[in-house]
């Protein structure tokens, strides 16, 4: 009989034990997702800034290698991820491959990348980035007087979030009505920048 009881109680404290650390191990795992969920979510939104409302693009006139008429009427109707390299670019090789990989990723004719030259100082460089890195882009030149290519610039690194940053850590994304609506600031990857892109655009969607 005592034997008998023996083996109850032991089983007992042995499922005990075992439910114990069942519980601790699925406390454990889920404390552990949700660290990963908050550490991805804080990567995301510290390289996204979306701009509520959106900003107009001061108007301006610019030309593609091909000496195409630019203006911003060539965004509308279509988003455009835009980058504009500074003269002595030194992230721009890994800035064109996240772009590469991210038009590849999107495969979609309404995005279209434009890599603008401010000045038109730079084309020849940028034609052989583009080439090296089999990159489907249109490369812009703006030639307006001093003083407009500065407030474009302007425009672009003093947009509210970031004041008087480098351009060349940065890629603005511009909505279909021509309309700044975010900036992606490095460092990043083409799969952050697809997803928070695909939410944006969902996002219009819904309200447009």
């Amino acid at each position: 009989m005592q034997n008998m009881f023996k083996n109850v109680h032991s089983k007992r404290f042995l499922l005990t034990y075992l439910s114990l650390v069942v519980l601790l191990l699925l406390v454990f795992l889920t404390l552990s997702q949700q660290q990963q969920q908050k550490e991805s979510s804080n990567s995301s939104g510290s390289m996204l800034t979306v701009f509520e409302p959106t900003l107009e693009i001061p108007q301006f006139l610019a030309y593609t290698s091909d000496n195409s008429v630019f203006t911003n009427d060539a965004f509308s109707g279509k988003w455009s991820f835009v980058f504009i390299p500074s003269v002595d670019c030194h992230d721009c090789e890994a800035i064109f491959r996240v772009l590469k990989n991210l038009k590849d990723g999107l495969a979609n004719r309404s995005v279209q990348l434009v890599l603008i030259d401010i000045g038109g100082q730079q084309v020849d460089e940028l034609m052989a980035l583009v080439h090296s890195h089999d990159l489907d882009a249109r490369i812009i030149t703006v030639n307006g007087t001093p003083s407009e290519n500065k407030s474009l610039k302007n425009f672009f690194t003093r947009s509210r979030a970031y004041p008087d940053q480098d351009l060349e850590h940065a890629v603005f994304l511009i909505n279909p009505k021509a309309f700044l609506a975010a900036r992606f600031q490095a460092p990043f990857t083409s799969v952050l920048i697809r997803q928070s892109f695909i939410q944006l655009r969902s996002d219009y969607a819904a309200n447009h």
